[in-house]
């Protein structure tokens, strides 16, 4: 597996449809739970094997695939659960990861590019991920016409949930207990950024 969310985005036009939902539950001790959901146009999956090293789909379709990913972990990083449903448009994946700190996480190669930080100070706590870097050169309008056309309905959704009321953060919206914030966004978006896209906050 290359990378998991962020390679993704970096990757996208390699990959003509893919939706992802993002879901990292942060304890009081650092350890925690990221639950990903995400859908891979069947088209898409069947130019590729994702066994292969060249397999064109940049995220795991099967539960070995998943388990090869998180290799190297020193059990500080496993999966705790995958499942796999499939219809005729897309491939469904369903993955829950368990880590003990988001250190640990963020030493795992398909989370590398994501740029995951945490960080605290006395009783103030700080997490950052990048979501995407911003395209090094202007996309030009035919290439954006067809980002446009390729992803349209897929989105690319992170929530984080964290155990005290969020202080500050960078993007997104924060939830009424003020204890998950969720940002939705989508490729024809990330394609347009004019700088890097990091999500952060504070509690």
């Amino acid at each position: 597996m290359r990378k998991i969310a962020a390679l993704c985005l970096a990757s996208a036009l390699l990959v003509s449809c893919v939706g992802i939902d993002s879901t990292l539950t942060i304890r009081d001790n650092g350890s925690g739970t990221l639950v990903l959901t995400y859908r891979v146009s069947q088209l898409v999956a069947d130019l590729g094997d994702s066994r292969s090293e060249k397999g064109i789909v940049p995220l795991p379709l099967s539960r070995s695939d998943f388990e090869r990913s998180l290799e190297g972990a020193k059990g500080k990083v496993r999966l705790a659960r995958f499942d796999r449903s499939e219809n005729e448009k897309d491939i469904t994946i369903r993955a829950e990861i368990s880590f003990e700190s988001i250190d640990s996480l963020s030493q795992v190669e398909a989370f590398r590019d994501a740029e995951l930080t945490a960080t605290s100070s006395g009783s103030r706590h700080t997490f950052s991920q990048l979501i995407a870097h911003a395209p090094e050169e202007p996309v030009s309008e035919d290439t954006l016409r067809m980002i446009d056309s390729f992803f349209d309905g897929y989105n690319l959704t992170f929530a984080i949930e964290v155990p005290q009321p969020i202080q500050v953060n960078s993007l997104g919206t924060v939830s009424a207990n003020k204890r998950v914030l969720t940002y939705t966004t989508n490729i024809k978006d990330i394609e347009r950024a004019k700088s890097d896209i990091v999500l952060s906050l504070g509690w």
